[in-house]
């Protein structure tokens, strides 16, 4: 498109200037050419040279190597964690969520992995990023760091298992401590990486062999801060708690014994915190039951169980161990569901239409003793006819088949409004009775778990749609809409498989995507386009403003459903039960201050739980391939990098690289857009979603990698150039 030349006004010359140099397109190019493509006349161009030299002198240009000339952001400083790989440029995330920006060794200013700096941001490189130098070092990183110690001598080092951390730590005989070689430790910096080049460092614990069984949990939870035991305060508070159910509260509350409730939960689950039950009714439709433990009950605001139920935000679940958010007493016994055992709950009656719809809704502070403890399995086979290895009553079979035909009413009526179901496989960690991990098993989502899924989002609909008619505080959950930027690349993406993905102006519904997920369902492709589009997504949070759930279309949305192992969903039974009950809360459930930072403690511990959680999956991912190297296993391609394809297997969910010289004697073009590499030559393409067979080259237990190769390869490295060709940049490999 051409652009009108400009005229003498110094004010339209800047204006076009700024506007070439603000383009998201804009690459930094020496003075003469921007000039040239800004079509500033020749007599005109003394007077531009001058607007350039003021703005240069404002600070709002910048000559970089080459004279090149980059913008300078309005907001020149950003804030972030530094993260410094052991080569290359360093990276910081700014903290409002912005893209991230790179930063040259150079640069640096003595900041190091892990510091919280300060960032002049001096604009865009050819290649299209963001690049700064730091300005400031607002926090340094604490001088502890994570590790494996290896032995030299009577001494040794050890090898940071984060990366970014850089070198190895080098170890003195009189600072190892009781570390042994391969022992995960915890290490001390004694001297500055700032002052020489070499790190010494004191070995303050040992957390055990990497082949001993829960040394990776012992590690992750010290690298995510996780809380292994409880203070002493909270153990005892919690033993001092009465057993059972007074005469005195039991009069004051709703038994809800016909239909009988059930609990349904994995096989390894020990807390049960929800219980459901279903009815048909006379006139036609439904009357749906659910229970929820009532641990408001037994946890008053502010007393020493709720601040430690607070201070950690949710309950971490590892393969084999639970790190719970309260002590056993209640998360095991009083306020798990357990079969034949009277429980104090808060409960949903919902009833339904026969097409789903819900005519009424109540709540109420009830007692239940559940019928049986169920497993997603038991249920499934019931559902599917097949024989169950552990036999269900008659009326307990009729009862889960009234809940699996509502089930489905209520599946498809959020699918009509345009809820996402992202139903991706998960790996299952087998251990055996030492916790020593046997295998990994992939389990789909069945209809069991589908239905107790159904049924709670009911109920936390039901509960913030309550508090919101009553105009009364709620801790919602909410998931803002997806970036532009990245619907566009997931459209893009989903276009090569002759997918369109829709929108109306500059709307977008999120049943647009439901739309595409059904569309592949079955097909080769269907688990990446699931994970792609996942990844498009932003993270769901809490607050206590309203703003709606995107991803499950739901204008109200709250967690209600699990206030054992999730601290906002206490803080919405406390402010149901305000209601209910008609008396003032307390400032925790009418405060929107309050509420808030509740809400951002929340989001954040649960952020950093989920990380650990993916972490540990990680580490037992690795330690089962760990003996593997050299058999080849079927794959699909979900990520596609500059550098290579990252591959999943198929049977077990490892994910691993195969690095790009591994994928033939020629050049390969990188497409951002598309997720691309394709050969320059042969035209060979690798994408999302191919299927591959790979083998297993090297498995690093430290950095938790694993290289792979294609299978025809033969597993040795090729060259990625031909003589007499230069080798191409990183970017356009």
């Amino acid at each position: 498109m051409s652009r009108r030349k400009p005229d003498s006004d110094p004010n339209e010359i800047t204006r076009l200037l700024m506007e070439l140099l603000r383009g998201r397109e804009y690459r930094p190019i020496p003075q003469r050419e921007l000039l040239h493509r800004a079509q500033v006349p020749g007599k005109e161009r003394p007077a531009a040279r001058g607007l350039i030299r003021r703005l240069i002198s404002e600070g709002k240009l910048r000559k970089i190597r080459g004279g090149r000339l980059v913008l300078v952001p309005d907001q020149a400083e950003v804030q972030g964690i530094l993260e410094r790989p052991r080569r290359g440029f360093a990276r910081v995330r700014p903290e409002d969520g912005d893209e991230k920006v790179f930063v040259a060794p150079h640069y640096l200013g003595g900041a190091r992995s892990g510091d919280r700096v300060a960032l002049r941001v001096v604009g865009r490189g050819r290649d299209g990023l963001l690049y700064g130098e730091v300005a400031d070092i607002l926090e340094e990183r604490s001088g502890e760091v994570l590790g494996v110690f290896r032995a030299r001598g009577r001494g040794g080092v050890v090898q940071p298992l984060d990366p970014t951390m850089g070198d190895e730590i080098q170890i003195s005989a009189a600072l190892r401590g009781d570390a042994a070689d391969l022992h995960a430790v915890r290490v001390e910096l004694v001297k500055s990486p700032r002052r020489r080049p070499a790190r010494e460092g004191r070995v303050l614990e040992t957390l055990g062999h990497l082949d001993e069984p829960g040394t990776d949990v012992e590690v992750v939870a010290h690298k995510y801060e996780l809380a292994m035991e409880f203070p002493a305060d909270v153990l005892s508070a919690a033993a001092a708690l009465p057993d059972g159910v007074g005469d005195r509260e039991s009069s004051r509350r709703e038994r809800f014994d016909d239909p009988a409730p059930v609990t349904i939960d994995g096989e390894t689950a020990e807390d049960f915190d929800d219980a459901i039950a279903v009815e048909e009714l006379r006139q036609g439709g439904f009357r749906l039951f659910v229970h929820i433990a009532d641990v408001s009950h037994f946890v008053p605001q502010d007393d020493v169980l709720d601040l430690e139920a607070r201070r950690r935000g949710t309950s971490v679940y590892f393969p084999g161990r639970v790190l719970p958010m309260f002590p056993g007493r209640l998360s095991n016994d009083l306020c798990s569901l357990r079969p034949g055992e009277q429980r104090l709950v808060q409960s949903v009656i919902f009833d339904l239409s026969a097409n789903g719809d819900v005519r009424k809704v109540r709540f109420a502070d009830g007692i239940i003793r559940s019928a049986a403890r169920l497993t997603y399995t038991q249920v499934a086979e019931v559902l599917e006819g097949q024989r169950s290895g552990q036999p269900i009553p008659r009326e307990l079979r009729k009862m889960l088949e009234a809940a699996d035909r509502l089930r489905g009413l209520l599946e498809r009526r959020r699918h009509a409004r345009g809820s996402i179901d992202f139903d991706l496989p998960e790996p299952q960690i087998l251990l055996d009775v030492e916790g020593v991990m046997t295998g990994i098993v992939v389990e789909p989502r069945n209809h069991a778990h589908r239905m107790i899924e159904e049924f709670m989002l009911l109920a936390n609909e039901a509960v913030a749609e309550h508090l919101e008619s009553r105009e009364a505080p709620c801790m919602y959950r909410i998931h803002d809409p997806p970036d532009p930027t990245k619907l566009a690349q997931l459209a893009s993406f989903v276009a090569g498989f002759g997918l369109e993905l829709r929108t109306t102006g500059d709307r977008f519904e999120p049943g647009e995507i439901q739309r595409i997920l059904e569309r592949v369902d079955g097909r080769p492709e269907s688990r990446v386009i699931s994970q792609v589009a996942l990844r498009s997504m932003k993270q769901a949070r809490y607050s206590p403003e309203n703003t709606g759930h995107f991803g499950l279309a739901s204008p109200a949305y709250s967690h209600f459903t699990s206030p054992i192992r999730r601290y906002p969903d206490l803080v919405v039974h406390r402010q149901l039960r305000a209601i209910r009950r008609r008396r003032a809360a307390k400032p925790q459930a009418e405060a929107p201050e309050a509420l808030r930072a509740v809400a951002e403690s929340s989001s954040e511990l649960e952020r950093n739980a989920e990380a650990a959680e993916r972490e540990l999956l990680v580490w037992k991912k690795v330690a089962f391939i760990a003996d593997k190297v050299g058999e080849t296993f079927d794959g699909i391609v979900t990520g596609v990098t500059r550098f290579g394809l990252f591959v999943q297997l198929v049977d077990n969910l490892v994910e691993g690289l195969i690095r790009i010289e591994l994928l033939g004697e020629e050049w390969f073009d990188f497409d951002e857009g598309r997720f691309e590499l394709r050969g320059a030559d042969s035209r060979k393409l690798f994408r999302l979603g191919d299927r591959l067979r790979v083998r297993i080259d090297r498995v690093d237990r430290v950095l938790l990698r694993v290289d792979f190769s294609p299978e025809e390869a033969g597993g040795a490295p090729r060259p990625a150039g031909r003589p007499g060709r230069k080798r191409r940049t990183a970017r356009r490999c």
